[in-house]
């Protein structure tokens, strides 16, 4: 596990230039919301921690929030502690409980593996749009948002994430409009 990026004198922060970067490619308005809430609970030093998150203040989002713990092992691997009602319904199982790995994700596991590299590893927040083709749904894109929530000695331990699903032409457009790579 890493701490996030030091400042000075053991200090931690996250770059005013990478928050402003990262909100502005955000155009799911829930996502925007979500990301200030989360930089809100940062403090001058560190990223929230998962005590910091409480969900009666996301009431809204919750179908649609994800809480995945970092697994203290080599490599990089992720258990999902808590999946929306909206990740079941659009993937078609329960997710609660399994490890990231465990799921057939095709030609968009190295798509995954290096968002969640970017989160973990990096220390940054991460965002993007992919189709649900591994699910069998190819029609439907999935607009991500992953942020880092830290424990007591500044380590990333946790990831709080956000899937917004969107079908074909509105999500194609929005995409496009975004920049976004689609896997």
């Amino acid at each position: 596990m890493i701490r996030i990026s030091q400042r000075a004198a053991g200090e931690t922060t996250i770059p005013t230039a990478a928050e402003q970067a990262i909100r502005a490619q955000l155009i799911i308005p829930e996502q925007r919301e979500l990301f200030d809430y989360w930089r809100a609970k940062c403090s001058d030093t560190s990223y929230p921690r998962r005590a910091d998150i409480q969900p009666a203040e996301l009431k809204a989002l919750l179908p649609s929030l994800s809480l995945l713990d970092v697994l203290p092992e080599e490599p990089l691997r992720l258990r999902v502690r808590l999946a929306g009602t909206r990740l079941r319904d659009y993937l078609g199982i329960e997710i609660t409980g399994r490890c990231l790995d465990e799921f057939d994700l095709g030609d968009q596991k190295g798509y995954w593996d290096a968002a969640y590299r970017e989160v973990v590893e990096a220390g940054r927040p991460a965002q993007g749009v992919v189709p649900l083709t591994p699910w069998r749904q190819p029609h439907i894109f999935q607009f991500w948002l992953r942020l880092p929530l830290v424990d007591a000695d500044g380590h990333i331990v946790m990831v709080l994430g956000h899937d917004a699903f969107l079908q074909s032409e509105k999500a194609h457009a929005l995409a496009s409009r975004a920049n976004l790579r689609i896997a």
